[in-house]
């Protein structure tokens, strides 16, 4: 059997300048800050792992909003990050937001496909699927 021959097909990729990417990430200073007061102060003894900041920071088209964890006892290093939503830039004041899953993998949610600053605050600071923990 034959293989096909793959067609070549020009899409339109935005990217977000230097400019953009400072806008946008002042635009999530107050939502970073609102999952902040969400967090629990370390217990002593720690045994666990425990959230203890939430940041942002960019790459590529990405922004990502994580989480960062102070390793319990048993752990391999002292702090590690984990996701809570990645927002793909996709033009002006439009975003893509997906989830970070338990297998590790970042998971696009549909119903986020193309919307505006606004509906991604509102999701973020709402959804349950974005809790900070």
């Amino acid at each position: 059997m034959a293989k096909k021959k793959l067609q070549k097909v020009w899409v339109y990729s935005p990217t977000a300048t230097k400019v953009q990417k400072a806008t946008i990430s002042k635009q999530f200073e107050p939502i970073i800050e609102e999952l902040k007061k969400n967090l629990q102060p370390v217990p002593e003894p720690q045994k666990y792992n425990h959230c203890i900041d939430v940041l942002s920071k960019w790459r590529g088209n990405f922004f990502y909003i994580m989480q960062k964890y102070k390793a319990g006892e048993n752990g391999i290093k002292d702090f590690f990050e984990m996701g809570i939503a990645r927002l793909e830039y996709y033009g002006e004041d439009r975003f893509n937001l997906s989830s970070f899953r338990h297998t590790g993998k970042w998971e696009p949610l549909f119903m986020y496909n193309d919307v505006s600053f606004e509906t991604v605050k509102k999701a973020i600071l709402e959804d349950s699927m974005f809790e900070v923990f």
